[in-house]
Formats: structure tokens, C-alpha cells, sequence
């Protein structure tokens, strides 16, 4: 049950993150997070329209016969270039909160300050230490999450267990992403294992986060801009609201 509180929790708080973003004036803080959005999904459209071409060189080599070389070519080229584009889009949300993790920082650090001005912080506050830290979580939840992807890509081909991959991956993908949005309001306060064991405790809230994450990432143009800072600010809200989190 308190796991389903704590989904419950996560969602809920987009609502006041979003009086929060106005209130504050934290829209300016959208600019970096989509500067780096627009490099990296470039990045990772470039590479799959490469990959493209050099599977369907491959295939339309390896096809021994004439007759639907030029088929097999495209097939292959079209299905090299979705499995590219899926690993980039998980890729591409761990890059993106990594790199921006000295930008979103003091987004979660006016929230705080706002709703809980007692609470001191005691982490180190270093753009190359945040960026470091960013890029540990994250590429580390990146690693976690092709696993436990391809795990479950492999299951699907089994009946019973077929139908419930699709939530399951989904599940798996928002609670991730969750965990790298509630690390941003963690990092003034705990070191990078002390903030694991903590998120362990609230794994609903990340969930929950990272449900209207993945939600609004699927929206053209406009989710790359307002993902970031509003799924931070919601992250925030939970984590200082709905957590046992201390001076």
C-alpha cells in the first residue's frame, strides 16, 4: 500500500511544481536542459540514419539472391535504424539529466529554500562534482535499465509473460528517470551511496515521477522544453514534503 501512496504522491506533485515553476519564475532555467536536448537528439538521429545504411549494405550483401535484395535491404536498414532510435531515446533521457545536472540543481535548491528554509544544506555545491555525480547516476541507471530491458525484450516471446511487458518496461523506464530527478534535490544533502539508500526507501515517489516524465517526453518539441524543469520541481516537492528528509 505505501508504495501505491508514494506513485500517488509523485504525480500529484506536478501540480504544485507547476504553481512553484510561476511563482518562482523558474521557466528560465528551461533554456540549457533543451539547448542540450536538441544537441544530444541530433546526436542519436544522425547515428541512426548511419546505422541505417550500413545494415541495409549488410543484408543487401548477405541476401544470396537477386529477387528481394533490394527488400531485405530496406527491412533491415528500417528495423537497425527503430532499434537505434530506441536505444537512443533511453540514452538520450540519461544524458540529458546528466548533463544538465549543474543546471537543475538550483532548481531543486529554490524549491527547497522556498518550502523548507530551515533545512541547511551540507552537500558540496561544485559544477564539475554535480556534473560528476550526475554522470555516475545516470550512466548507471542507463546500464541497469538496457538490462533489465533486453531481459524483459527476451521474455516477451513468451506467452503469459508477453502481455505484461509493455507496462513493466514502462514501470521500469519512469522509476529510473525518478530516481535521477530526486537526486538533484538529495545531492545538498547526502553523498552519492548515502542518497542510494535513500531512494531505495521511496522507490513510489521516483515512479510516480517518472511517469509524467516519460508522459510528457512523448510530446513534440514542447516536451523537450518543459520535461526537465517541471519534472525537477516535482521531484523537489516530493522529496521535501513526503519524505522523512532532516537537517
Amino acid at each position: 500500500m505505501k508504495l501505491f501512496k508514494n506513485i500517488s504522491l509523485g504525480l500529484t506533485a506536478y501540480a504544485e511544481a507547476f504553481k512553484l515553476i510561476r511563482t518562482l519564475r523558474l521557466w528560465t532555467f528551461m533554456a540549457i536542459p533543451f539547448g542540450i536536448s536538441l544537441l544530444v537528439t541530433f546526436g542519436v538521429s544522425t547515428m541512426a540514419w548511419q546505422t541505417r545504411s550500413m545494415v541495409s549494405n549488410y543484408f543487401k550483401g548477405f541476401w544470396p539472391w537477386t529477387f528481394g535484395a533490394d527488400f531485405m535491404a530496406n527491412l533491415g536498414g528500417i528495423l537497425g535504424s527503430v532499434g537505434v532510435m530506441l536505444l537512443g531515446f533511453i540514452m538520450t533521457k540519461y544524458l540529458v539529466l546528466a548533463l544538465s545536472a549543474p543546471f537543475m540543481s538550483p532548481v531543486a535548491e529554490k524549491i527547497r529554500t522556498h518550502l523548507k528554509p530551515e533545512l541547511k544544506p551540507k552537500g558540496v555545491n561544485n559544477f564539475w562534482a554535480l556534473l560528476w555525480r550526475g554522470l555516475r547516476l545516470n550512466l548507471g541507471n542507463l546500464v541497469r535499465e538496457v538490462a533489465l530491458t533486453l531481459l524483459l525484450l527476451i521474455f516477451s516471446f513468451v506467452p503469459p509473460f508477453g502481455l505484461i511487458t509493455t507496462p513493466l518496461l514502462f514501470l521500469i523506464q519512469a522509476y529510473f528517470v525518478g530516481v535521477g530527478n530526486m537526486d538533484y534535490s538529495l545531492e545538498a544533502f547526502f553523498n552519492y551511496r548515502q542518497s542510494k539508500s535513500f531512494l531505495n526507501q521511496y522507490r513510489g515517489l521516483a515512479v510516480g515521477n517518472g511517469i509524467i516524465f516519460n508522459l510528457l517526453a512523448l510530446i513534440p518539441f514542447v516536451g523537450v522544453i518543459i520535461v526537465l524543469p517541471l519534472s525537477v520541481s516535482a521531484a523537489a516537492v516530493g522529496v521535501l514534503k513526503h519524505t522523512d528528509l532532516r537537517e
